[in-house]
């Protein structure tokens, strides 16, 4: 009996030293990007790094001036990156793509294999460069499809200047080999390719599109239970080993959101401490109360919270809701229908169980980043899902921050900001980081510079973030030395191969609403216009106070007589609000009039000798409901005086 345990053993080590040594040819990295069930599975022998343009200086210089984005400069060109190989590229990202050149050249080729326009990494139009595996959105350019690397990679970009950009990579260790990058694709591997963008296409679609190859082996138990206030259901429970596949959950009324009072929580194997202990609306990607998340793997859709993560046990699952008793709900019950697909292929010896932490800190310690995880054992980082609330109004300057992960005591990778983390860019600017957008691996969960918050998600698909003692996941307040108070609340979503040490359940004071502070600031060249009056004209422009000497940006109205400019305002909630306004009188400049929708609210007297400004004067008092919170500003002058300078509109809650 030793003998014939002790040849297993020999056995299972011969075979997993083979598949160490061969990584897969190109086919198996492309269906990397759409096999799900791959997600548990240890990436041995492997180290996942990232290179990027940030400012090594601790300042915020992050690809502004490029200072940071070039190795070298050789032949007049800039080397951006030279890899050591074996290794994978797996993400390319940039805000800042341009139509000059990129080089890729491999093993000491002296002719690029790839080279095409730094854009088309990302237009989806040069072959196998395909969308959706590469696109942009929310402000950012990204490219997953894989680019392995035999020997080495060198990558030369022959721009003036190369500015923002992240590179993400493993290197294969252990004897592990890979072919570089082919410079025509196969019939197999075109297939697959293929195969991926069909995939991605139906990102947030339902379990049996995403995982065909599932099908023949999978279960469902569906139920329908009521959760009262200070009760625990259960909604899957077996106690025989396998892996949960998909959950879908269906509430029959709208979640709470005041208060995060319905905890989503899984147990596997009698582990002591939740592998999961969340609030539902976190988990599945809620912004400040309402649905927003609509990714690939996890996710709200026509009502339905979805999640698609394999999460493998070995003997026994427990996955239950609870619903916390608390003032808002004593008299409530919720209805929920729920659907869990599984299968009874238990945990094998290279996967890992599947972990969620939550973690909310209200003002975080100045000079300290936000924790995101901080764990110690064997396993891969796929996910992250943060809401974002500074406690001071105006601009969003606490995304300037930088994420930083530290594996096994290195720290491997170092962002460029915070929406760049999130494959985003530009936060504030039309058509870039400006409202909530899902795409299948990342995505904006909300934006509003008056309400001063923001949110995302980005999960680790093919580029799981692997560690093997230990990871560290942060992310910086500020864009320098953490100095700007905010409200973070973040979901880690990670496989490993021991429990948490604690996963508690969220206190009562984290579980409350994320509030906005008191003072709404509204930066008017970013305002929706709901409404222009024929021959009115808008723009930005900078204006000099004549005392103080000050610049400041101003949203200039021109308009004839009662031609108008009608802006929509943005609050957290139905209530009484005071409205100020900082604006320019001037020798141009004529009687204005503000109203709120048809009610006049003060008519204010631009004319001046010279300009000056005038800060925060209170206008009048606004009772906002549903419907009407816009604010509209009438030229009422009828001589030639038929300018108005506006810089900022502020709304204070009584």
């Amino acid at each position: 009996m030793i003998k014939t345990t002790y040849k297993i053993i020999i056995i299972t080590l011969i075979i997993l030293h083979v598949l160490r040594c061969s990584a897969g040819g190109f086919k198996d990295e492309i269906l990397k990007l759409s096999r799900i069930d791959l997600l548990p599975q240890f990436q041995e022998e492997v180290i996942t790094k990232q290179i990027s343009s940030y400012d090594t200086t601790g300042g915020n210089d992050d690809g502004f001036s490029g200072r940071f984005s070039v190795l070298r400069k050789e032949n007049g060109n800039s080397v951006v990156a030279e890899l050591k190989g074996p290794g994978v590229i797996q993400r390319i990202w940039t805000p800042t793509p341009s139509n000059d050149t990129i080089q890729f050249f491999f093993g000491g080729e002296k002719t690029p294999r790839i080279e095409l326009k730094f854009i088309d990494l990302f237009s989806g139009e040069k072959y196998p460069f395909l969308r959706p595996v590469v696109g942009n959105e929310v402000g950012g350019y990204y490219c997953y499809l894989p680019i392995p690397y035999q020997n080495s990679c060198k990558i030369v970009y022959k721009g003036t200047r190369m500015q923002f950009f992240q590179i993400q990579f493993r290197e294969l260790k252990g004897g592990q080999t890979v072919s570089s990058f082919p410079k025509n694709l196969s019939k197999d591997e075109d297939e697959a390719l293929t195969s991926v963008i069909n995939v991605w296409k139906k990102s947030g679609e339902e379990i049996n599109v995403l995982s065909p190859s599932l099908l023949d082996n999978i279960k469902a138990t569906t139920k329908s239970v009521v959760v009262k206030p200070g009760e625990i259901k259960s909604i899957f429970n077996t106690t025989t080993g396998g892996r949960v596949v998909g959950i879908e959950i269906t509430p029959q009324l709208l979640l709470n959101s005041e208060f995060k009072d319905l905890i989503f929580r899984a147990r596997w194997d009698n582990e002591s401490v939740p592998a999961i202990n969340c609030p539902l609306t976190d988990f599945f990607g809620y912004s400040f109360g309402k649905p927003s998340m609509q990714s690939m793997l996890v996710g709200v859709k026509n009502g339905t919270h979805y999640c698609y993560l394999p999460m493998p046990f070995d003997k026994k699952a427990i996955i239950e809701l609870e619903f916390i008793k608390n003032t808002l709900n004593e008299s409530t019950e919720i209805p929920v229908n729920v659907t869990v697909y599984y299968i009874e292929t238990k945990r094998a010896i290279n996967e890992g169980k599947f972990y969620a932490e939550w973690r909310r800190e209200i003002n975080p310690e100045m000079g300290k980043p936000y924790l995101i995880l901080n764990k110690t054992g064997h396993g891969h980082y796929i996910g992250t899902a943060l809401q974002v609330q500074g406690l001071n109004s105006g601009m969003t300057l606490f995304f300037e921050g930088d994420d930083v992960c530290k594996m096994d005591g290195e720290m491997r990778f170092h962002g460029t900001g915070s929406e760049d983390a999130f494959n985003g860019g530009w936060y504030a600017i039309p058509d870039c980081w400006d409202q909530a957008f899902s795409l299948p691996v990342h995505g904006c969960l909300a934006y509003s510079i008056p309400l001063a918050r923001t949110g995302a998600y980005r999960f680790f698909f093919s580029d799981k973030i692997s560690f093997e003692r230990n990871i560290n996941m942060t992310i910086e307040h500020g864009p320098e030395g953490n100095k700007i108070p905010v409200d973070y609340t973040s979901v880690a979503y990670y496989y490993c191969d021991r429990p948490p040490v604690s996963n508690n359940l969220p206190t009562m004071e984290l579980l409350k609403k994320i509030n906005s502070p008191k003072l709404q600031e509204y930066w008017l060249a970013l305002l929706p216009i709901k409404a222009l009056s024929s021959g009115a004209t808008i723009s930005n422009e900078d204006c000099k106070d004549s005392q103080s000497g000050k610049k400041y940006e101003v949203f200039k109205l021109v308009a004839p007589s009662n031609g108008f400019a009608k802006f929509e305002l943005e609050v957290p909630s139905n209530s009484e609000y005071k409205l100020y306004m900082s604006y320019f009188k001037g020798p141009d400049c004529g009687q204005i009039e503000i109203n709120q929708r048809q009610i006049p609210i003060r008519r204010i007297d631009g004319y001046a000798d010279e300009n000056t400004f005038i800060e925060r004067e209170l206008i009048g008092l606004l009772n906002i409901k549903e419907g009407t919170n816009t604010i509209t500003v009438m030229l009422k002058d009828k001589s030639a005086k038929n300018i108005f300078l506006m810089h900022r509109l502020y709304l204070e809650k009584k």
